[in-house]
């Protein structure tokens, strides 16, 4: 196999099950064969330190805003995330660079027979890449982010300075565990000995089993929600007293306080290895959207519409996602364009969205998507996207006038990418 364009390199991993379209069958739960690939590519992982993000929500925010602080303080900086929602390069970043083409390829033209041999998923390839790339480039710290889950997820072959858990909800139970205590338990997992952990909005069953198990691996444990992450007269604050910080970000959402909270007590237990100023610190959270990309995490999509994009897909997440939307408009002067995978649709979900004036469906090309029937029970008045181009184009223009959030999944944002491209060719 010799991969000489990105075009080769994605019909190879076109042929790899994607989670986004087999779910669990995509996906594979143990170790062992990944930790012999990378061992027979050197343990790239072992070369450079790392922090280990994983949560239900919000584990990508703070993976932006922490990697975001780190660059801007001076250190060569690198990030991990999934899953990518425009170009697979988007995964693998290092101070707000996209792997370059050549890298990629030389990394699957050097390495086609092992990753043949082991077998490994989409996610684990992506993981390894993002390992050497980043052992290649020695850099002084990489983001790491969490596929699914965290005990049993091809990071957790890392042994990382700090492990993080940004958020516990009901989310995949078919593989984590039908409560929050398991859930919770699942993403301890990362938790490594002696290694601070840190928790962000958890709640309080599923902090009392993540400390349990921190406990266990005598790891000092950190509750960053006791900086009490608020809003003073609309402005961003965390801290009290004399350790007060006020911010000014462009992150909109009210739910990314808690996010900036745990970014900050990161950052403060690692000011030994990794000094970073409150004045580095503010100019990162200012900076935050110019340097690593992330989409689709309530985006604003166009500078001359009032139209934003945001990957909520979980009952936590379609909540928050409407709390936002109502600081912006009364929920009745608002569009919901709406696209899920079928295993979220379910009542609550459901009950959330319909609390739009308007909502709008389009089935998304994936075996997963939920189909108009799934959604006509819930919402009977919902309008169908037909797949005809035309018309497309005809209702966006209806709505260009319109505050319209695009949601229920991140596979829709290359969608909704394109339909933005067909009114602004030039966006």
């Amino acid at each position: 196999m010799k991969l000489n364009t990105l075009e080769d390199l994605h019909r190879y991993l076109d042929k790899i099950p994607m989670f986004k379209d087999r779910g669990t069958e995509a996906a594979r739960f143990e170790l062992e064969r990944f930790q012999r690939f990378c061992k027979a590519i050197g343990d790239p992982q072992e070369t450079f330190r790392s922090i280990h993000v994983a949560g239900t929500n919000g584990k990508g925010s703070t993976c932006r805003i922490v990697s975001t602080v780190y660059h801007v303080a001076g250190y060569k900086t690198a990030m991990y995330t999934s899953p990518h929602l425009m170009d697979y390069r988007d995964r693998f970043q290092i101070d707000g660079e996209l792997i370059p083409e050549s890298e990629l390829l030389h990394f699957f033209n050097s390495f086609h027979e092992l990753l043949e041999r082991h077998q490994l998923t989409y996610f684990e390839i992506s993981t390894a890449v993002a390992f050497w790339w980043f052992c290649r480039q020695q850099v002084d710290l990489a983001v790491i982010e969490v596929g699914l889950g965290g005990r049993l997820d091809a990071t957790n072959i890392i042994t990382p300075e700090v492990s993080v858990i940004t958020n516990i909800s009901l989310d995949h139970t078919d593989i984590l565990g039908n409560t929050v205590e398991e859930i919770a338990r699942e993403k301890a997992g990362i938790i490594k000995a002696g290694r601070p952990v840190v928790v962000g909005n958890v709640g309080d069953i599923a902090k009392a089993a993540i400390k349990d198990i921190a406990d266990h691996h005598d790891s000092p444990f950190f509750d960053a929600m006791t900086l009490q992450p608020r809003f003073e007269d609309r402005v961003p604050v965390i801290g009290q007293g004399t350790d007060k910080l006020k911010l000014e970000t462009s992150l909109e959402s009210s739910v990314q306080m808690y996010n900036l909270a745990v970014a900050w007590q990161v950052i403060s237990i690692q000011k030994e290895r990794f000094p970073i100023s409150e004045k580095q610190f503010k100019q990162a959270v200012k900076e935050i959207r110019t340097i690593f990309t992330l989409p689709g995490r309530f985006e604003k999509l166009h500078p001359q519409l009032n139209w934003y994009f945001d990957g909520a897909h979980n009952i936590e997440a379609v909540e928050a996602l409407i709390s936002t939307v109502s600081t912006i408009a009364s929920l009745d002067r608002s569009i919901l364009v709406l696209s899920i995978m079928r295993d979220k649709v379910t009542p609550e979900i459901m009950a959330e969205f319909q609390k739009f004036k308007k909502i709008y469906y389009y089935t998304e090309g994936s075996k997963r998507a939920a189909n108009v029937g799934d959604i006509v029970k819930w919402v009977p008045e919902v309008q169908i996207i037909s797949g005809d181009k035309k018309e497309q184009v005809r209702l966006l223009k209806e709505l260009k006038s319109e505050l319209v959030i695009f949601a229920g999944s991140f596979y829709f944002y290359a969608t909704v990418q394109k339909w933005l491209k067909s009114l602004h060719p030039n966006h």
